[in-house]
């Protein structure tokens, strides 16, 4: 048996181990379900700040971004951008829902809404989005999951088995202390993730030898006339934007169109991203935290700092680099190729496998690092398990107590909750196996149905004026739209529909809002009702009397909004096309002005300003910061009243 093989065994024996033994160390500290769910509203800020990082991030940027990187280039590179979109999003919904569950005592965000819109109906629609984002992303970590353990046990491990196996040990750990172990647990795996991606950042660029032979490998194959992976433009597309929209496949399946990553796929596909943190699952984790102020500290010190680091140096190098190591046909046979180290069916066929085989080039030289690296890998994919708790308490307290069990006690809402955490997860492995070439898919379904939270909580956060009516309909029909916009809409309705996923190379996420947002606000305009305002106006006084922001600071207001919407446009916009020329031209390596391709160069300048702009909006424009005036709580729990 080769060495790997036993590091493998030995070194993911004894992390999970770790894992059940912090399970059954907090079995019996948690007595209440506000304990069990949201650890008693008391999550420290050095806590809540890697839990939160690495639930929106982990599993995204070790598996997927750099698999997608290496597939589509520097375009899609520019979704890590995402860092400071995601953080925008957060400023402008989190806080706020943060002080109506610390005032209210709402454990999930489905009895806030309830409360808000007083609509059951709503309620459900809250807990149906919740498990339509829960379950297909779920699903994607156990894939992701499975396909790395069977390639790196040289299929000795299948991957089915290899979900099932890590997806029982995350429900046995959190059956056993809910929200307790998850805290102690995804604290290290946001550690181990960070580890893990710059070390595989670092083996890839000793892989090509350095940054400098990196940017020459790039700058030669910026010449290389044939497609790279089907795409042609007037530059290289690996290098460059191809322009605002693309009419993509409409009608015709034999319509031939250039790369998808337009501006208008990164602007909407970072906006699909941000349905991570605007998801019900995030919701409670913020419902969590201790205080306000650790949400700013995240987006702007950890999400859009240090992940933006990481991103745009790391991942970029796992992805782009990967290129020259034998990964692409193309490359290998203009001899552009730097070594043959890697399979060359990783792209596009085998994208999941991409990290897996890195990290497998390294068990042949140096078993222990292999099997630190597969237990980074682990990490990432544990590190969102906080979707598991909100989503099991969802159904709990929401359908099966809401609407079953009203009088149920403590002990039998936590019971509860153990039984449907094993559902979810059986439902979720069932879809993991079913869909093993769906990765990617999955993951973008699960984003855009979580995205048609974005209109409820306009509602909540900032325009009363929008009834419950309109609310409901708008998700119902934001929902359909992403079904007939998103890859699961061509296999469900067939003929009916006659276009390709993300039609015009906008993704599906924003097509949803867009048809969410209108239908909302039609049908809210005509089911006006002064009862139900006067109901909602209370919140918005709640908000109000807890604004903090001077009379000077008020002012910068439209500057503010200005100076955020010129950097969308210029970073994820249409303006991101400047990037492609400004500092050298794709196909002319002489005039790169500093020795990079443009548009990597447009990054991380964006990627700058962007960390500036968040830090600015949470501290300064006191987005994420707390209120002069003490919230006094009604309520521990909102839902022992019944």
């Amino acid at each position: 048996m080769p060495g790997k093989i036993y590091s493998l065994i030995i070194f993911l024996t004894l992390f999970w181990i770790y894992c059940l033994y912090v399970g059954f160390k907090n079995y019996k500290k948690t007595f209440t379900p506000v304990d069990f769910f949201i650890y008693g509203r008391n999550i420290p800020s050095w806590v809540y700040v890697t839990v939160a990082t690495g639930t929106i991030f982990s599993c995204w940027i070790f598996f997927v971004q750099p698999s997608l990187m290496l597939l589509n280039g520097f375009p899609f590179a520019s979704t890590s951008l995402s860092v400071v979109g995601v953080s925008l999003v957060g400023l402008l919904f989190l806080k706020k829902q943060w002080m109506l569950s610390k005032k209210f005592g709402f454990v999930t965000p489905a009895e806030m809404f309830s409360a808000y819109f007083k609509s059951d109906l709503i309620r459900i629609l809250i807990v149906i989005i919740g498990v339509g984002f829960a379950v297909p992303f779920i699903a994607m970590q156990l894939s992701l999951a499975g396909i790395m353990l069977s390639i790196l046990s040289d299929n000795m491990i299948g991957s089915g088995s290899a979900s099932l196996l890590l997806g029982c040990i995350i429900v046995v750990y959190l059956s056993l202390s809910g929200i307790r172990s998850l805290i102690f647990i995804d604290t290290l795996n946001f550690i181990l993730t960070i580890f893990g991606i710059i070390a595989l950042g670092f083996v890839v660029y000793d892989l090509v030898g350095g940054w400098n032979l990196l940017n020459e490998s790039l700058s030669r194959i910026s010449n290389i006339k044939e497609s790279l992976f089907n795409i042609k433009e007037s530059y290289n597309a690996y290098l460059t934007v191809p322009g605002t929209v693309k009419m993509v496949e409409i009608l015709d399946s034999d319509l031939n169109y250039g790369g998808i990553w337009t501006s208008s796929m990164i602007l909407t596909f970072v906006l699909a991203i941000s349905g991570i943190i605007i998801s019900p699952s995030f919701s409670m984790l913020v419902f969590s935290s201790r205080e306000v102020k650790s949400i700013g500290t995240q987006h702007v010190w950890f999400s859009s700092f240090l992940v933006g680091f990481i991103l745009i140096f790391f991942t970029s190098a796992i992805g782009i680099g990967s290129i020259f190591l034998g990964s692409n046909e193309v490359i290998n046979q203009t001899g552009n190729n730097i070594s043959n180290v890697l399979p060359d069916n990783i792209s596009p066929d085998n994208l999941g496998g991409l990290v897996p085989h890195i990290i497998n080039v390294i068990g042949e030289y140096s078993p222990l690092f292999f099997g630190l690296l597969l237990i980074c890998g682990i990490a990432s994919v544990q590190s969102a398990s906080m979707i598991y708790i909100s989503t099991s308490a969802l159904l709990t307290r929401d359908v099966l107590k809401k609407f079953f069990i009203q009088n149920m006690n403590n002990n039998e809402q936590i019971f509860s909750f153990r039984i449907i955490l094993m559902v979810l997860f059986i439902f979720s492995l069932i879809l993991s196996i079913q869909s093993p070439n769906s990765v990617f898919d999955l993951g973008s379904f699960a984003l855009s149905i979580a995205c048609q939270m974005f209109v409820p909580l306009l509602a909540i956060c900032y325009f009363p004026w929008l009834t419950k009516n309109g609310v409901a309909f708008g998700i119902v029909i934001g929902i359909i739209t992403v079904l007939f916009t998103e890859q699961i809409g061509q296999i469900m309705f067939g003929n009916l529909v006659n276009w390709e996923k993300w039609p015009l190379t906008i993704h599906s996420a924003f097509w949803g809002i867009l048809f969410n947002l209108i239908s909302a606000v039609i049908i809210s305009f005509i089911t006006q009702d002064t009862k139900e305002n006067n109901h909602k106006s209370k919140i918005h006084e709640f908000f109000n009397d807890h604004r903090n922001l001077s009379m000077s600071r008020r002012s910068l207001k439209p500057s503010a909004w200005i100076v955020t919407v010129a950097w969308i446009f210029f970073s994820i916009g249409p303006g991101l096309l400047m990037g492609n020329q400004m500092f050298g031209n794709p196909n002319n390596v002489e005039s790169w002005s500093f020795g990079m391709p443009s548009i990597w160069v447009w990054q991380i300048i964006f990627w700058l300003l962007g960390v500036v702009l968040v830090w600015f909006l949470a501290f300064k424009m006191e987005m994420s910061t707390p209120s002069d005036k003490t919230i006094i709580s009604q309520s521990e729990d909102v839902g022992g009243r019944s």
